[in-house]
Order: C-alpha cells, then structure tokens, then sequence
C-alpha cells in the first residue's frame, strides 16, 4: 500500500539524507514545482506514474533516471527538433509530438527514451525550465475580433500569436515588436503577446536586420547605466593611468586591418636579431583598463559575447567610444595595451615569451592592400617602418614554416563581400582574397593566442580556451563518404586522423576543378569550436592548447584572459563573476548566434541582389545533392539556389545517400556533386530567403 506523500520539506530531509537525488536535480524539481506543495505532489505523482521515480514504504523517494537538462533547438517546420545535452553535448532525437510545446532555443529536461529506427537517441521533453524567446516580431492582421500577430519565424512552432489588446492604432504595411506575455501550453496552444512599437516597414532593410536581432533577443542599446559611465570617461589618458607600464611609445608599431575597419585592436612590432632569431611583439587594446569587473558595462559585453557584423551595420560589444576611440589602438595617440613578446627562431619556434601592461603609440593605421604593395616590391616602403615591415614579413614566413611543419589545416579561398549603390541596393558580390599581408597578421595573432595560452596554464590560473576537437565518427564517415563518390581516397580512420592528415588532403584537392566545393565539404566535417576551462587543444591548428587573447574589443572570452593576465602579474588570482564552465557555455552560445544570425542577414542581401537577376541564365555547379533535389552554385554571382527534385524533368528520382546522388529511375541519368549545368534563377522567395533554379535545357 502506497503511504500518503510527505510534504516537500520531509521529502527534502529524505532524499538528501538517502543520497538518492543529487542536489543539482532535487534543486531543478522544486524550481519546476515552484516550491508548492500541491505542486510538488503533483510533480512526484507525475513521476511516478511515468516510471521516472519510485516511493519506497518509508516514503523514501529515488530517481529510476534522471532527465537531461538540455537545450532544444527546433527543426525547420518548428515541431520536434534535437536536443543537446548541455554537459555530454550528445544530441538526442526529438520528434514532433515530444516536444511538450517547447520553444526554439528553450532550456529543457529532456528523459531518454531509448533508440529510434536509424539508432539515434531519442526522447521527449518533460519541462521546459526557461523559456529564451522573449520578443516576436511580425506585422499584424485582424480576424474577427481578435489581432495576430504573423511571424514568418518558423522555428516558433507555427503556434497562432494572439495579441493581448490593442491600445494603439496599428498599420498593415508595418512591421512590430511584441514581447511574450504567455507561452504555448496544453490549455492554450498559442502564443500571448503586448505589442512595444513599430519598427518600421515591410521590406526595409534596416528593418529586417532589428528583426533578426530582436527575435534573437540581441540587445540594440546599452544600458543607461553604461551610456553614463561612457560618457564621463576622457577623451586623453591621465599620466596616472600609465604608471607601471612598460613604455614602448617609441617602438614603430603599426595597424594592419581591412579598408573599411574602425576598430584596431592589435598593433605589431618586430625587430630581426642578430643570429636571425626575431624579437616579435603584439599588443592588445587594455579593454580590461576600462571595462570593470562586475560593472554594468561588464554585464552588457557579457550579454552581447561578441560583436556581430552585418553587410551595412555592426553591432558591437561594446559602446562606440570605447571600440573605435579609446580602446582602438588608432595612429599617432598613446594607448593603454597588453603586450605579449616573443623570441622567435629562425625556423619559426617561440622559444620564449613575456606579458605585461604596457603603454603604446602607433605609428600607421596600414591596410593590408597597402601592406600587400610593399610585399610584392610594386611601392618602396617608408623609411620610418621599413625595418618593422620587413621583420614582420620575415617572422611571417618563419612562422608560416613552423604551421606546415606541425601539420596545422589551412583552407585557401576567399570571403565574399557586398557593393552597395548609393539607395542602399547590391550592386555586386565580390571576393575577397586571403593575401600574404592578411596570412602576416593571422600567424602574428596565433604566436600571441598560443604564448598567453602557456603563460595561464604554467601560472595554473583558470582561464577559457578555445577548444577545437577532432571530427566526430558522424562527420567522418559522411565526409570519408562524400570523398568515395568523387574518386579522392582518404585512407585515414577517425580514431587515428590527425589535422596533418586534413592539410594534406587540401593540398591534393588544390587543382581539381571545383575544389572550392570539396573544400567547403571538408570544412563542414570539421568540428565547431568552442570556449572551456577544461583545455582539449585545437585540433585544426594543431596546437596542445590555444586560446583567444588578441581581440577584447569584439569577444568577451578575450576580456577574461586579459584579466587573468592582469592577475598573474600582480600575484594574485582572478574571480570569475559566474562560474567559468557556464561563462564559456554562455560565449560559445553568443558566438554560435552571432554567426546563425550573420548568415542570415548575408542570406537575405543575397537573395535580394538575386531578385535583380530572376530570369537570367548562369553557368552553375553541384554543390551538393540532397533527397530533395541540387543545390547549385553560380560563381560568378556567389551564390546559391536549389533545384527541387520535381524540376528535374518527368523521371523518378532515387537518392543514393552513399554516392550522394540522384538517380533518374527510367533514363539511369545521374546528377552527382560538382557536376556543371546551365540554369535560370527562376524565383526568390524573400520570405524563406530561398533561390529557385531551373535546368536551362527543361526550361527550353
């Protein structure tokens, strides 16, 4: 016989003294319960039924399993999606049905509920325990006496948006922001909405971007706290803010950034030594100096992760006086750094390394065309930074010999860039090409990265790396896969495969045609990086351990290792405002959504310079080949489309996912990965930021 459930503070004594529920999952059930006993009872019944607990006759109450907390991420029609467990990081299959009315990107207990048909986990979300939508933006239609709100955000669900009064007299052309009031659940299956402002109309550009920043809960303005603190800080340094630092203001360091950079974050100096050995040095802005330890400012960097850029607009992590005046290491001004020097051999070897305040002037904001000019002997160098460019140069190539020798991955390409006209239209895509003068600076930031790496982990002081594991099995297999279709052997296992391995499978792949294709292929297996305490190396680099110190202004991982420097020189030890584990969750969740969120804003200026082209017929590749049908690359716009399966002519299609192709049923023709065809842009849907192709000869 069951006995009567005891109250939540007897089941608490009880499980702890048991040690049957770890503190951390008894802490989670009584958030979800609230704390109320009726709820809690609930709760424990609940449980129990599904077989999740049991209740022993003395009351003793202890977990058959215990659920995951995870985050859920929802598939593209917005029902059943995955779950990723937040401490193993295994993804667990959630099909449409189990989601328990769960929200994209919502923390969630998720329980296991066995294998699914193609053996994956899979299992069904019990509670959501927070909700991270918090606004949902869209523009508003009436029905009957009710108001919606219509999102085009798939991944909420398809749930109705209802919109809790109107107060305000509201336009259809307009599109507006709406904060969460209710979310969906089994009693009402939609969402409850108050409606904050507009934010201008249907199909502005500038209104889209706040969109897709809005619904990412990305803030657009600091907090007024912050605002006042910035504008009372100096527009000059006090002499009082150098003492202690090493002055290094008659060192020629120079900038070297992109034409249209406004920030500097890094300067470098080096000089060649007699035994052809160089003394290297990179300083960092000391944002650390400025952004204090706990302040509002602190919160709102935190809160940002890093700063997102968009074609037209950035979206900084911290206020512009701060990224582009006195934290960015313009020409001709003192400025407070952190410096890392390093002796560096002639073969590329950091054989030693120091770091320190420091206090510097540059002398040149160069740019890496001009920089390129110099290298390639097309302009004479200025006399006053012609030893600094040219040991710089030198410890380049050094450095770049060291990278090859220890096997370190090195995709070649190019990162395509938007024109824009005068009204704001694109008037081209460009690519733009990964020179000498930008390789310079990359080995300059690594030697630094990799040096303040060891400088933490020899003083044992806590800090986050950047972490890069080896290629999942999943990802392996699917790439070894992809390699057999299109006859390149890779004769390495996932077990043994090393990034030299990778760097020489780039190398092989260089001078097939399309390799830009397969090199895309390769990249995608590769794993994402991420920030933790815990150092696993970085494995496309092939570094023991790495982490990022040489961008403060754009990252906040950067800040923290600045400030753990800060600690070591002075003896003493750094404490991190959170806990380090979840400060390098919070991060690499911050980074993964400012690049979800880039791609999507490229995506949309794609389709919209596409839209100039509907009709137009281009000579296009195979990128890749899904059940659905070919997505195609047109290199001379830089972009792609997809050609569904039903375009494909009156043949039945069958999908070899092995050979990743598509195979007519009747004729035997093939379509297969970087084969070449003549299409027509045939329709872009601005709406699902999708381009439509067709075959060139269906179409005749």
């Amino acid at each position: 016989m069951t006995k009567k459930l005891p109250l939540p503070v007897d089941i608490i004594a009880l499980l702890l003294k048991h040690k049957r529920l770890s503190v951390h999952e008894l802490q989670y059930h009584l958030a979800v319960a609230k704390a109320e006993e009726a709820d809690f009872k609930k709760l424990l019944k609940k449980m129990a039924s599904q077989k999740e607990l049991k209740i022993a006759e003395d009351n003793v109450v202890s977990l058959t399993k215990s659920a995951r907390l995870c985050r859920y991420q929802a598939s593209k029609e917005g029902r059943g999606g995955i779950a990723l467990d937040l401490k193993t990081k295994e993804l667990i299959v959630i099909h449409p049905g189990s989601d328990n009315f769960a929200i994209d990107g919502d923390e969630v207990a998720v329980m296991d509920d066995g294998l699914d048909k193609t053996g994956k986990i899979q299992g069904f979300v019990r509670e959501v325990i927070q909700h991270k939508i918090k606004n949902i933006v869209g523009h508003v239609e009436q029905y009957k006496d009710k108001y919606y709100l219509v999102s085009d955000n798939v991944k909420l669900g398809n749930y109705p948006v209802i919109i809790d009064g109107i107060h305000q007299t509201v336009e259809t052309d307009e599109i507006y922001n709406a904060v969460v009031s209710e979310y969906p659940t089994a009693e009402h299956a939609y969402f409850k909405v108050k409606l904050v402002n507009s934010i201008g109309k249907i199909g502005d550009d500038a209104v889209f971007v706040n969109r897709v920043l809005i619904e990412a809960n990305v803030a657009l303005e600091f907090s007024e706290e912050t605002e006042k603190y910035v504008d009372k800080l100096p527009e000059k340094l006090f002499e009082t803010e150098m003492v202690g630092r090493e002055d290094l203001r008659k060192l020629a360091f120079v900038t070297i950034d992109g034409e249209d950079a406004r920030d500097f974050d890094d300067a470098v100096y080096c000089e060649t030594n007699p035994d052809g050995s160089f003394t290297l040095s990179v300083a960092i802005a000391d944002v650390a100096h400025y952004v204090k330890h706990g302040s509002h400012l602190d919160d709102d960097a935190f809160g940002r992760g890093t700063s997102i850029y968009f074609p037209r607009r950035v979206v900084p992590m911290l206020p512009e006086k701060l990224s582009n005046g006195l934290c960015s290491l313009n020409p001709n001004v003192d400025r407070l750094v952190m410096v890392c020097h390093m002796e560096v051999s002639p073969d590329g070897q950091i054989t030693d390394y120091g770091v320190d305040n420091a206090i510097i002037h540059s002398h040149y904001r160069l740019t890496y065309n001009q920089v390129q000019t110099w290298l390639d002997n097309k302009a004479p160098l200025p006399e006053d930074i012609k030893a600094n460019i040219t040991s710089l140069n030198a410890v380049y190539h050094a450095l770049s010999r060291a990278r090859k020798k220890r096997g370190a991955i090195d995709f070649e390409g190019s990162e395509p860039y938007f024109e824009f006209d005068d009204k704001g239209n694109v008037n081209a895509l460009k690519p733009r090409d990964r020179m000498d003068s930008h390789k310079l600076i990359e080995e300059c930031m690594l030697a630094a990265n990799v040096s303040v790496a060891d400088f933490l982990n020899k003083s044992n002081h806590a800090t986050l790396y950047r972490n890069h594991d080896r290629p999942s099995e999943k990802k392996f297999s699917a790439l070894k896969s992809y390699l057999d279709s299109i006859a390149v052997t890779f004769d390495v296992t996932q077990e043994n495969v090393r990034p030299k391995d990778y760097q020489n499978l780039v190398e092989r792949i260089k001078d097939k045609p399309n390799n830009h294709i397969i090199q895309q292929t390769i990249l995608r297996s590769m794993q994402l990086a991420e920030y933790s305490p815990k150092n696993i190396g970085h494995f496309g680099l092939a570094y023991e351990r790495y982490l990022h110190f040489t961008s403060p202004i754009r990252r906040y991982p950067d800040l923290l290792v600045h400030r753990a420097c800060k600690a070591v020189i002075h003896q003493k030890t750094y404490g991190y405002i959170h806990s380090i584990e979840m400060m390098g969750e919070q991060t690499s969740f911050c980074e993964r959504r400012a690049e979800e969120l880039e791609r999507k804003v490229d995506s949309y200026y794609k389709c919209k310079y596409a839209q100039t082209h509907v009709g137009n017929q281009y000579h296009g590749i195979v990128t890749s080949v899904v059940n659905f049908g070919l997505f195609v690359s047109i290199p001379e716009l830089l972009i792609d489309g997809l050609i569904h399966v039903t375009e494909l002519g009156g043949d039945y299609y069958v999908f070899d996912e092995k050979r990743h192709s598509l195979m007519g049923k009747n004729s035997g023709f093939k379509y297969v990965a970087g084969q070449e065809l003549d299409v027509i842009i045939a329709n872009v849907d601005m709406e699902r930021l999708f381009i439509d192709l067709e075959l060139v000869e269906l179409v005749e």
